[in-house]
């Protein structure tokens, strides 16, 4: 096999992309003591099998195949012609386990580590990004059986301020009878979504929109969302069909909302799809249900940007009872 073949490694429980490596020399690592002589000089054929494999290779620190849908891969090894040795194995053992032992040596201090073979033929297998557990994080079992000595019930939000569009920088749009949410996106934000925030082309990517919400001061039964800012969210878990906040995801963008110190609210979140727009596809019916289930504000939104070789495409989206509907957007001036 051809030493072009490569590791792609991801550092941090976030999975950032740190390098690439060859795979030849991990190879020889792991199946040299098996076979007990020197590999130099031999010719591996490796088949990777749709066989899922999720396991960590080690507990600390913990190294985990992002593309562990094909986590086994049948070997074979010659010299010369002449068949040497040939056996399944679990990529994270042949690949995992080696990999794991040089980060260790090279950065003793982390404690997270991702990889994923990249190779003719694994074009189509998808990294897939795990959501990364929280700090301190635990799960707690409520009994229902009982008297409740207390409960939380929420505290309703203030009215938002009146503005009409022009307020918000759009002096010739309008509001159309019937829109229950228009979207207004200044030029940074929209020219971020649109060309310069980097996407990946492998897995979703997503964070979340922040601003300032209105009631329009000419239809009172339409919401203004003033999106100003859209910031990659943190600890998040990631395919190519799929994207997941975490609690810390929201812990984090709190934070940073409250060192702003300019009033502004969460307004809702974006993410990618990884083909062309079309009128058919819209969000998902996993983009759906976490809208709805999370972002339960009725004018917070949904920002889609939709990926393809040549172009991006940015549409909104807002709640409409159990379901979600395109919604009109406007950009900024200045």
């Amino acid at each position: 096999m051809s030493t072009a073949v490569e590791v792609e490694v991801f550092r941090t429980d976030d999975y950032l992309p740190a390098w690439r490596i060859p795979l030849f020399p991990l190879l020889r690592d792991a199946l040299e003591p098996v076979i007990g002589e020197s590999l130099e000089g031999t010719r591996f054929t490796l088949s990777f099998l749709p066989v899922a494999d999720e396991t960590r290779v080690f507990d600390t620190p913990s190294v985990i195949n992002l593309r562990s849908d094909y986590g086994y891969v049948h070997v074979r090894v010659t010299r010369d012609g002449q068949l040497i040795y040939q056996h399944p194995h679990a990529v994270r053992e042949l690949v995992g386990v080696p990999l794991g032992r040089l980060l260790t040596a090279s950065h003793p201090d982390e404690t997270h580590w991702g990889f994923g073979v990249r190779a003719p033929g694994l074009e189509h297998v998808a990294l897939v990004r795990p959501a990364p557990q929280g700090d301190g994080q635990i799960d707690v079992v409520l009994r229902t059986d009982g008297v409740r000595r207390f409960h939380v019930e929420e505290i309703a939000a203030p009215e938002p301020p009146l503005a009409t569009l022009a307020d918000l920088g759009v002096p010739d749009g309008s509001v159309r009878p019937g829109d229950e949410v228009v979207v207004v996106v200044n030029q940074r934000t929209h020219r971020a979504l649109t060309r310069t925030l980097r996407f990946s082309r492998e897995v979703e990517e997503g964070g979340f929109l922040t601003g300032s919400v209105h009631r329009a001061a000419d239809h009172p039964g339409c919401y203004l969302v003033a999106v100003t800012d859209a910031v990659p969210a943190e600890r998040t878990g990631a395919s190519l069909l799929g994207f997941t906040f975490t609690g810390e995801s929201f812990l984090r963008m709190g934070q940073r909302l409250a060192r702003g110190g300019r009033g502004d609210r969460l307004v809702g979140w974006y993410h990618t799809h990884l083909f062309p727009a079309t009128n058919a596809l819209g969000l998902s019916s996993i983009d759906v249900e976490l809208h709805t289930t999370t972002f339960r504000t009725p004018w917070q939104v949904a920002g889609l940007v939709n990926i393809d070789a040549s172009e991006r495409v940015l549409r909104w989206y807002r709640a409409d009872g159990g379901d979600m509907v395109a919604a009109p957007y406007w950009l900024a001036q200045g």
